[in-house]
């Protein structure tokens, strides 16, 4: 059988490229407000917020801290090994990537710039100049990253079968199950793991290759 040609490369950021699965719980340790939030995520879990009350109250608590302060934390969220690789083999072949996180923009856009990700769709924390005012915009919650694949894969006139797509979570297994090739990254349950055509457990990342290869027709 003919292999399908690869067009579109979808990854989720946090937990597939960098090692930090939760960016959120993430900052929240970075500036110091980890016990003041830590009741928030059963909260929700428990039914008693919504996703956005939810993310609104976790955003309230960076009020007044600094642009520089918030970025500064994703210097201790490093790349998993062999990301940039990854990335740059999509890249180098002329075929877009684009992420898909339910994370936070003003981290996003700098991982993006630094691999070549074409575009990230994520939340975006507001600041009224460079002092956070608390409040945050969501447009990726942990139930909707396949309604966004597909508005993606209109938007480039691709289908199902031409994505290879990446991701470690629960809100990864539309993307995994939706793409032509699902990779489950370094995933952080067996349900995740259960949803992928493969999986690469650990680092390097890069290794994941040998599946897109095998997969997909690349010119």
């Amino acid at each position: 059988m003919a292999k399908t040609q690869l067009r579109l490369a979808i990854f989720d950021i946090d937990g597939t490229l960098r090692r930090v699965r939760d960016p959120w719980i993430h900052l929240h340790h970075h500036l110091g407000v980890a016990e003041q939030t830590k009741d928030l995520l059963a909260r929700w879990q428990g039914g008693e917020l919504t996703y956005q009350q939810w993310a609104q109250l976790d955003a309230s608590f960076w009020r007044g801290s600094t642009r520089e302060a918030i970025v500064a934390a994703l210097k201790t969220n490093p790349f998993r090994d062999g990301a940039r690789e990854l990335v740059n083999w999509f890249t180098s072949r002329a075929i877009p990537c684009v992420g898909i996180s339910s994370g936070l923009s003003i981290f996003n856009e700098i991982t993006a710039a630094e691999l070549g990700v074409k575009k990230v769709i994520s939340n975006e924390l507001q600041f009224d100049g460079d002092i956070c005012n608390g409040e945050i915009s969501i447009k990726v919650n942990e139930e909707n990253k396949g309604e966004i694949m597909g508005e993606i894969l209109e938007r480039y006139s691709v289908r199902d079968e031409q994505v290879a797509a990446f991701g470690d979570g629960t809100a990864d297994i539309p993307l995994l199950r939706k793409a032509g090739l699902g990779i489950a990254i370094c995933p952080s349950n067996d349900k995740v793991r259960s949803s992928a055509r493969h999986v690469v457990g650990d680092e390097p990342i890069d290794r994941a290759l040998a599946f897109v290869e095998q997969h997909f027709r690349v010119v």
